[in-house]
């Protein structure tokens, strides 16, 4: 045979054996870990209208690729990411289903562009929304989804994780718009925020708020001493103090001044990590759907894969052609592979 083509776009590969079939065995019991949590399964569509997708995630169009729809008029955006497209689900076609509504998600999405921390392209995503909380049950809710997330990644194998709890809309008020107090955020430069007067002083004080989270959260509160800290602090605390009790094995950290990737959020969140793993596992938090409360997280099924054991192919067992057809069916269904050889 001939060579035939085969480079592909920047931050798109193909996914051989045995990572394929690890992937999708990770994916199915992530979303088992979902339905036990009473979380049920959508599945929306790889495409939608771009006046449809943006009203429920704004940033589709700067994610994700448009184009002509061939059978009708009107632009069509490819999904870069799936909870805006669940969100519209909640809202639309489950608008008058009892509240909280409890969803979960996998499957591919494709981005126009990566990243320097995720240059992937193309890749699966798994993830809940808990869509409708009840107004004062916010932190009830981040606890039920951290603790499923990390009941999820325990079920597949995710060993030495680390949960970042984060405050978004804390760091965001804080930096008011200011690029250079962002920039501060985003490099973790207390000394660059302390520059620009009071509310320098404040973005330092949220980066200087980093560390273990039962010692960073003083520093936190010291920060300033408003309704608005003093409830973020408490959220902290009763977050992380049930993530100790349910995983005591993940290392619980608090970095207030993390921005990055939390454009819509507008609560406590938080961000996945593996020790010595490229990437983030997840991440998630809450943020408003609508009119609505929201909690919820993604999981990137490719960082997860290499927070795996390499995946064994299975051992395959030859058989003749004419072998016994009835005795191959019980093999296969006790577990074994058996392969006919077709000579």
């Amino acid at each position: 045979m001939g060579d035939a083509p085969s480079l592909l776009p920047a931050g798109l590969e193909d996914q051989l054996p045995p990572w394929a079939e690890a992937e999708a065995e990770a994916l199915s019991l992530i979303l088992g870990a979902a339905r036990s949590f009473g979380y049920d399964r959508v599945k929306p569509p790889l495409l939608e209208y771009e006046d449809t997708l943006t009203a429920f995630a704004p940033d589709a169009l700067r994610k994700g690729f448009k184009l002509a729809d061939p059978q009708a008029e009107g632009l069509l955006v490819l999904r870069s990411d799936k909870t805006g497209q669940v969100v519209r689900i909640a809202q639309t076609r489950l608008k008058d289903e009892p509240r909280p509504l409890r969803l979960s998600y996998g499957g591919q999405v494709l981005r126009a562009k990566g990243s320097q921390l995720r240059p992937e392209r193309q890749f699966t995503q798994a993830g809940v929304e808990l869509i409708g909380v009840p107004e004062g049950a916010e932190t009830r809710a981040l606890v039920e989804i951290a603790d499923l997330c990390l009941t999820a990644l325990g079920t597949i194998g995710v060993e030495d994780i680390t949960l970042d709890l984060t405050l978004p809309h804390l760091a965001r008020e804080a930096a008011g718009g200011d690029s250079a107090l962002i920039r501060a955020l985003s490099e973790r430069n207390a000394a660059l925020a302390g520059d620009a007067g009071a509310a320098g002083e404040q973005v330092a004080a949220l980066i200087g708020a980093f560390g273990s989270w039962d010692t960073a959260i003083d520093a936190l509160a010291a920060a300033g001493p408003s309704p608005q800290m003093t409830a973020a602090a408490a959220g902290v605390r009763a977050v992380a103090e049930a993530m100790q009790d349910r995983h005591p094995k993940a290392e619980i950290m608090l970095d207030p001044a993390e921005l990055r990737g939390f454009d819509y959020h507008s609560g406590l969140s938080f961000v996945l990590y593996a020790k010595g793993i490229r990437g983030e596992l997840g991440r998630g938090g809450l943020y408003p759907a609508g009119e609505e409360q929201a909690a919820g997280f993604t999981l990137y099924m490719d960082t997860i894969l290499r927070a795996l054991p390499a995946p064994v192919r299975p051992e395959k067992v030859w058989v003749a052609a004419d072998a016994d057809a009835g005795e191959i069916a019980r093999r296969r269904g006790a577990g074994e592979v058996i392969v006919a050889d077709l000579d």
